[in-house]
């Protein structure tokens, strides 16, 4: 079989996932053991029959057994803007913007840029502040944190807060991720606070 189907762990997952052993499907397919211990490790190909014998006891498709899996590349040049609360700030998208589990956002902000001086929510549950470069004041409900380079924040998004970098000199870099991901992370609007903006 080809190296850009790997059909053997995907086997083995569905067996698993179906709380089969190996001597439940020998059983039903009435192939050894050992055939389709080395079958899902890749080591033999199946014939035909074999493998549409062996997906129907696993419950597998054949379009599922050979599906290619989904990605979607985000090019440097490609990102596209988000619309985010700050002053002297820069925020792309690195996440595609169909993507609907997570939202990764770029923010490089210049010296003494922030998110804003109100207060204002993301609506996700999960929101995770990781700064690449630079050191950054956070304020979250009222509570002031200063994170350094290498530091994340992980915190509820609706939960009101904004952030400023401390520097006046340096610019600073900071990863965003939001699960689940935003609606529109690159149209006005999706933000909650004094400084949303309506679609």
């Amino acid at each position: 079989m080809s190296k850009g189907y790997p059909i053997g762990p995907r086997l083995l997952k569905a067996r698993e996932a179906s709380g089969l052993s190996l001597s439940d499907v020998a059983g039903k397919t009435e192939l050894s053991k050992g055939f389709l211990s080395r079958v899902e490790r890749g080591l033999v190909s199946p014939s035909v029959d074999s493998l549409i014998a062996i997906c129907e006891v696993v419950g597998l498709s054949m379009e599922e057994l050979f599906a290619k899996p989904a990605y979607q590349i985000t090019r440097a040049s490609e990102r596209q803007r988000a619309v985010l609360p700050g002053e002297m700030i820069i925020d792309t998208l690195l996440t595609s913007s169909t993507e609907k589990h997570v939202t990764v956002i770029e923010t490089t902000a210049g010296p003494t840029g922030t998110g804003g001086d109100a207060l204002y929510s993301m609506p996700t549950e999960c929101e995770v502040c990781y700064v690449v470069s630079g050191s950054i004041e956070f304020i979250l409900d009222g509570e002031v944190l200063l994170l350094a380079s290498g530091d994340a924040l992980t915190f509820n998004g609706t939960t009101p807060h904004t952030w400023c970098n401390v520097s006046a000199t340096e610019d600073v870099r900071i990863l965003w991720v939001l699960a689940p991901a935003l609606p529109n992370p690159w149209i006005k609007g999706t933000i909650v606070g004094p400084r949303e903006i309506p679609i």
